[in-house]
């Protein structure tokens, strides 16, 4: 085990021999981190309120603080909730990552293969699936869910409460309040889709065909002149037979806050 002489290290924590954790860092309380990861010097992680699981292979850079309590006034010290992070995530400089909260399930989850750039905040009860990215500043509020493959730009800001569908794409300083539709590019304050985020399906390996597919199902969405009831039978009636269609139309048809649109 790669422990430098001057952490300090929680008798409660379980660190895997084959993990790194560099000088004048602080692990504190019920933390376990997995073989692989490597954790730079200035890092805090845990907390006397909860406990943090994370896995394996990960990059946890300078100054990171990883589940400290929630930002919520009626937070009950007591409630011994949980931060898990998962496998082969890069986490920068002074990212602060909270606990999650009793009001939802009582855990904030970080996947796999995740990219949280410097100064950027996930708080309480967050969802955040894998290849997600926060780009630099970007802060989301508690219970977000942040789908597979979302890319936060720089210094957006997020509301509590809301989705940001899988793929979709939000520019530098957008804020968002509402459901932001999988695989847009969505910008403004309030952000809404502009287009379809056809490169970001590109990479992600959808075909030309399915890609045409679904970004006529996003203008049919985002067309103001329709209810979304009446965008999501116009959707239907296409017979399409893409799962990214079919997601899309399940994510709108879920949405509690609210889609936004043009």
């Amino acid at each position: 085990m790669n422990i430098h002489p001057t952490a300090i290290i929680s008798d409660q924590a379980q660190i895997s021999p084959k993990a790194s954790v560099g000088p004048y860092c602080v692990i504190t309380g019920k933390v376990t981190i997995g073989a692989g990861t490597f954790v730079e010097a200035h890092t805090r992680i845990g907390s006397k309120f909860g406990e943090v699981i994370i896995g394996e292979d990960n990059f946890i850079q300078g100054g990171a603080a990883l589940g400290g309590p929630p930002q919520d006034w009626s937070y009950d010290e007591d409630a011994n909730t949980r931060l898990e992070i998962g496998n082969h995530n890069r986490i920068g400089e002074n990212v602060t990552v909270h606990l999650g909260t009793t009001k939802d399930e009582g855990v904030t989850r970080i996947g796999n293969h995740t990219f949280l750039m410097g100064y950027s905040h996930v708080a309480h009860d967050c969802q955040v699936r894998d290849r997600a990215v926060l780009i630099n500043l970007a802060h989301v509020g508690g219970h977000v869910i942040v789908e597979e493959g979302a890319v936060v730009g720089g210094m957006a800001g997020v509301t509590q409460f809301v989705r940001l569908g899988a793929l979709s794409f939000l520019a530098i300083g957008a804020m968002v309040n509402k459901d932001i539709l999988p695989y847009t590019i969505a910008e403004g304050h309030w952000a809404v889709p502009k287009a379809t985020n056809k490169v970001g399906l590109r990479r992600a390996g959808h075909s030309t065909a399915e890609i045409r597919e679904i970004d006529r199902a996003v203008r049919i969405m985002i067309d103001r002149s329709l209810t979304i009831d009446e965008a999501i039978g116009r959707i239907r009636a296409l017979g399409s037979t893409s799962a990214a269609v079919a997601h899309l139309v399940e994510f709108v048809a879920a949405s509690k806050r609210g889609l936004a649109r043009p």
